[in-house]
């Protein structure tokens, strides 16, 4: 049963330390072992004697004890019977050892390694204490004596340290840093790495925690001393290797290696320092629930899947082991397309599970000895050993296709897909960061172009990633300076050629890009998060410029572009109704335009919020109707009051039958649901008469009115007034 606590081990670390002689170390060390696994009776055997005996009374089995601290696991005591008993080496002459017994129950594994380690401790202590005893006796301290003195002091320091924050339950990446680098300082600058068995049938090690300068000891080594289960010593070319294993409630969990340059011939005493330092690893684990906590520390809890931290240190491990020019090393960076969807469609659950399924999946499309990570959110990635770009190409494809594949989540089947960027190692000195960041990069360019593809990296991609960076950064100044302005197109009633509303262009005339199309600064205020702020001032600027038309032209109507982003924003709907009053422009004049693939994709995107705002008289329209791939019963379920037809309906000079055809079941379905209707891009008198004989009610194009500036757009809305049915506001465009 154990009943010590963290709190008894440090009170057990000071109490020893802090004794002045020998024997009152040994009986602190004996009563308090006794005591904290709950024993009737404890001793030390030391140079063939008894000494510290406790709980015995008068009699002390002393030849019993000898044989238990030879390895006999029964002591028998006069008065008590057969006792278990366990003998928990001092790490100085063989035989030496602090022996504990009771008659309950055998020792678990758990109290054996506690034990082992107060064994340690309390040897290391006595030999100190002795050192100590001997330079006051000689009253002559040499000053090899002298760095003794220091050195156990500051080992005390160390571990006490430890164990203070093994105590406040400190996060354990912290902990095990803490003992790397308090054994690193302590052996003089050794290179000191801790290594640790991961999950799984072939146990592979990992480096947990490392410091120092130098290049650590070989994993071999750290093997060798988990499967002999003590500390090994080996000569290197000038100094010496150290490997002390580490436990885990008695199982090998790894070991702690260190490199100590220039201590060939005296490496004896700091043997016993990493050993002790060893047991604090151990002590920290078994208090952690180690297995967990190390997997918690580096693989991701959803998909048992290393993360970034630990993808990252085993990337490091392949390229500074090999050379990549003969031997690549390719990297592929995954980022599922759609899982947003589902996540907010299903919920939360459903997208974790979804995420599981994932990373199944691609574990399946690598080999055994490649490495599959969740970096984050939807994003994974996968490092394949000896694989130059052609090979991690296919592999990439067969990810394409298996992640096309339907997943059953949350009792339905579910579609999605991925985009992959590959990378590989050019160069014998290439970082790990830098490899998945170009991998990363070839990823995204591939979701640019069209997702569901997969890419290898080229160097332009750096480029143009850095153009993208930088894009993003001047459209921020854009915004703060004052660089966007806004155009406005009329749209046209097509019965009798007057204004109904105009439409807000926004345009951008960078200082150092020139002119700027918004279908390249859009995508990318969208991907930053800025679109939110730029559709605001679209938003509060227009309505304050149509407001005062509206002095001269009281039914002007306005046509503001959302985007998706916006509609998510928490306070998309406040802020909108904020700039409409403001400005002093009825709601019923706005109508918000969205496209229609953003709703075919998220059907649910902002409803709550167009609810809101149509309660209070905004009115909604569908932008580029028709370029859908999906159901149309979002018509039913949103506040829908206009239709707006893709140009691409209408591009030919002369419209053909099918074109007709298709025209009029849009006009049609719109009539059957009470919506406006608008024909983009109307170019000729040709489509425009088309247009108005299949019944559509309203119109743009160059052939109406071009963009114009606010300064222009008055005397444009005050020339139709006058023109025909069949008017045109811009005649230029009609040559």
């Amino acid at each position: 049963m154990e009943s010590w606590s963290t709190h008894q081990l440090t009170e057990y670390f000071t109490a020893v330390n802090a004794a002045d002689d020998e024997q009152t170390a040994i009986a602190g060390a004996v009563e308090r072992a006794t005591e904290m696994v709950e024993a009737e009776v404890g001793a030390v055997v030391r140079e063939g004697r008894v000494s510290g005996a406790y709980g015995f009374g008068a009699v002390v089995p002393e030849a019993a004890l000898h044989e238990v601290a030879a390895g006999q696991p029964i002591l028998v005591v006069p008065y008590l019977g057969e006792l278990h008993a366990v003998s928990n080496p001092l790490g100085g002459e063989s035989g030496d050892a602090l022996i504990v017994a009771r008659l309950t129950e055998p020792f678990g594994p758990a109290e054996r390694q506690m034990l082992q380690g107060m064994g340690q401790v309390l040897g290391l202590a006595l030999r100190s204490i002795r050192v100590l005893a001997a330079e006051r006796h000689l009253r002559a301290e040499t000053e090899q004596q002298a760095t003794s003195a220091q050195t156990r002091q500051r080992l005390v320091e160390s571990l006490l340290m430890i164990q203070r924050a093994i105590s406040a339950r400190r996060p354990l990446p912290e902990i095990l840093d803490a003992v790397t680098c308090g054994a690193a300082e302590l052996l003089g600058g050794a290179t000191v790495a801790l290594m640790l068995a991961e999950g799984g049938p072939d146990r592979r090690l990992s480096v947990a925690s490392t410091c120092g300068d130098g290049e650590a000891p070989p994993e071999s080594l750290a093997r060798a001393a988990m499967a002999g289960g003590a500390v090994l010593v080996r000569p290197a070319a000038d100094g010496v290797m150290i490997a002390a294993p580490v436990r885990v409630t008695g199982e090998m969990a790894g070991s702690l290696v260190a490199y100590l340059p220039g201590v060939a011939d005296r490496h004896t005493e700091q043997r016993d320092q990493l050993d002790a330092f060893a047991q604090q690893v151990s002590l920290a684990l078994t208090d952690a629930r180690t297995v967990e906590a190390v997997r918690e520390a580096h693989h991701d809890l959803l998909t048992g899947l290393p993360n970034r931290a630990l993808f990252l240190k085993i990337l490091n491990r392949v390229l500074a082991s090999r050379n990549t020019l003969v031997d690549p090393t390719s990297v592929l960076f995954i980022d599922l397309d759609r899982f947003k969807t589902v996540n907010d469609s299903l919920g939360h659950d459903a997208g974790d599970q979804l995420l599981a399924l994932v990373a199944r999946r691609l574990r399946g499309c690598v080999r055994a000895s490649d490495t599959t990570a969740r970096l984050g959110g939807d994003e994974f990635a996968a490092l394949l050993h000896d694989s130059p770009a052609e090979s991690a190409q296919f592999v990439g494809e067969r990810i394409v296709a298996t992640l096309k594949e339907p997943f059953r989540v949350a009792g339905r089947e579910v579609f999605i897909g991925a985009s992959v960027g590959i990378a590989t190692s050019r160069e014998a000195d290439e970082k790990s960061e830098e490899l998945l960041h170009n991998a990363d990069v070839a990823m995204y360019r591939a979701k640019k172009e069209s997702p569901g593809r997969v890419l290898v990296y080229e160097p332009y991609m750096h480029a143009e990633a850095l153009d993208h960076l930088s894009l993003r950064g001047d459209l921020q100044r854009a915004l703060r300076d004052g660089e966007f302005r806004l155009q406005y197109q009329p749209l046209i009633r097509l019965t009798d050629g007057q204004p109904a509303g105009v439409e807000a262009l926004i345009r951008w005339h960078s200082p150092t890009r020139g002119l700027v199309s918004p279908v390249d600064f859009i995508p990318v205020a969208e991907e930053f998060g800025l679109i939110v702020d730029i559709g605001q001032w679209v938003l509060e600027t227009s309505a304050m410029q149509v407001a005062k038309w509206r002095r001269d032209f009281p039914d002007l109507g306005l046509n503001v572009n959302v985007s998706g982003h916006q509609l998510v924003h928490p306070r998309f709907a406040d802020n909108a109704m904020r700039a409409l009053a403001m400005a002093g422009l009825p709601s019923s004049a706005v109508t918000l335009e969205l496209t229609e693939s953003v709703l075919v994709s998220e059907p649910d995107l902002g409803k709550s919020a167009l609810g809101v705002l149509r309660d209070l008289g905004v009115q909604l329209s569908i932008d580029d109707f028709g370029t859908g791939y999906s159901s149309l019963a979002y018509l039913r379920e949103l506040p829908v009051d206009e239709l707006k037809i893709d140009r691409a309906f209408i591009a030919r000079a002369e419209l053909t039958a099918e074109d007709l055809a298709l025209v009029r079941t849009i006009v049609e379905l719109a009539q059957i649901l009470g919506l406006r209707v608008v024909a983009e891009g109307i170019e000729n008198a040709a489509q425009l008469a088309a247009l108005r004989g299949l019944g559509c009610g309203y119109g743009q194009g160059f052939h109406l009115c071009r963009p114009s500036d606010p300064d222009d757009i008055p005397a444009r809305l005050a020339g139709a007034q006058g023109e025909s049915p069949v008017g045109v506001l811009d005649h230029r465009s009609t040559a």
